[in-house]
């Protein structure tokens, strides 16, 4: 499995849902939720190298200041900022999941409900159908016993 950045699963993610066929009468689509759930599943993986990457490009920013003479913060800012950020990414990041989990949820509903459409026209054909047999059946009994009855 390549590994992919938070940003790439979401493009991924959302070039899915684009290219996904649309129901009938409503804007929900069908998607593949193998897949959804294979990239949400990557977010995850993604998310902690990704704070990490932040945490580290953070401090080298505050090490490069401070080595030009713009630092203008002692250790204890610096360390309050990188705090920030850092739960400023895990904030973004729990969000991100929420809305990954809840277009999963509205992904599955649509699914569920395109099932119970296709289902209920298979019923009332399936219903049609038995009552036309029922008729043949009905109609060469009535044959069977003599052509006047």
């Amino acid at each position: 499995m390549l590994k992919q950045s938070v940003i790439e699963c979401l493009d991924r993610m959302e070039r899915t849902i684009e290219s996904s066929g649309r129901m009938l009468f409503s804007g929900k689509r069908i998607v593949d939720g193998v897949e959804l759930l294979e990239l949400i599943d990557r977010i995850r993986i993604a998310l902690p190298e990704e704070m990490r990457q932040a945490e580290a490009l953070q401090s080298e920013r505050s090490r490069i200041a401070a080595e030009s003479g713009r630092a203008e913060a002692g250790p204890s800012s610096q360390a309050s900022a990188s705090g920030e950020i850092t739960a400023r990414a895990r904030e973004e990041a729990e969000a991100t999941l929420a809305q990954a989990r809840r277009e999963a949820f509205e992904i599955r509903a649509g699914a569920d409900d395109y099932a119970e459409s296709t289902l209920s026209s298979l019923q009332e054909t399936l219903d049609r159908t038995s009552f036309v047999v029922r008729k043949g059946i009905d109609e060469l009994k009535r044959r069977k016993s003599g052509p006047d009855q």
